[in-house]
């Protein structure tokens, strides 16, 4: 468990309501293992605390739809990975739903031939849950940026929703908290292809 602002690793469990003061929690206290978040709790309530950078984290990944509160998790249709850079390529993933099922197409290196296969639902949902209740994606910033480096590695995650809405994270030479958790997550689906990840 790390802070998705900072990668500090000092995070405390967020406690709601009237606390009943005994010497198991102010000994969690002082630790700062736990952090008092007041009485009032709603589904959107963060549930960890950064003892770092202050910031609180762990909320439901819901955004507003144009029904209202939607769950990322069950508005998504499509991920699709990218990593890469000029000297040693680009391999990239997309996993799209559909009608017809869950379908996998991974581009290999310097390759315009794709490599298709199916995905399962439960790898599926493994993914969504993981990218939200894992990585807490819904709290990364949108955009990695050092502009101090050239050429280097450029990657991107694309998120088709429904109804054509999108959203983008993307990178160049800089990377978020998750990084190494993030292409873990996609390297089981690239082994399939029998494409290698760096």
């Amino acid at each position: 468990m790390k802070c998705p602002r900072c990668g500090s690793e000092h995070v405390a469990e967020i406690l709601y309501g009237m606390p009943a003061f005994d010497d198991d929690l102010k000994q969690k206290l002082d630790k700062k293992e736990v952090y008092l978040g007041g009485c009032c709790i709603s589904e959107i309530s963060p549930r960890y605390h950064c003892n770092n950078c202050k910031k609180d984290f762990g909320s439901t990944p819901l955004f507003f739809g144009k029904d209202g509160q939607e769950d990322y998790r069950d508005a998504i249709t499509s991920v699709c990975f990218s990593d890469g850079g000029f000297f040693h390529g680009h391999i990239q993933i997309t996993i799209e739903r559909a009608d017809a099922g869950i379908r996998a197409e991974v581009f290999p290196r310097f390759s315009v031939e794709s490599i298709p296969f199916a995905v399962t639902e439960e790898e599926w949902r493994d993914l969504l849950d993981a990218l939200y209740g894992k990585l807490f994606l819904h709290e990364w910033k949108k955009n990695f940026d050092d502009p101090d480096i050239l050429d280097g590695e450029q990657w991107s995650l694309r998120l088709g929703l429904n109804g054509g809405r999108r959203r983008l994270y993307h990178g160049s030479n800089d990377y978020p908290q998750y990084w190494d958790e993030l292409k873990a997550l996609f390297r089981p689906f690239f082994n399939t292809a029998g494409v290698e990840m760096e």
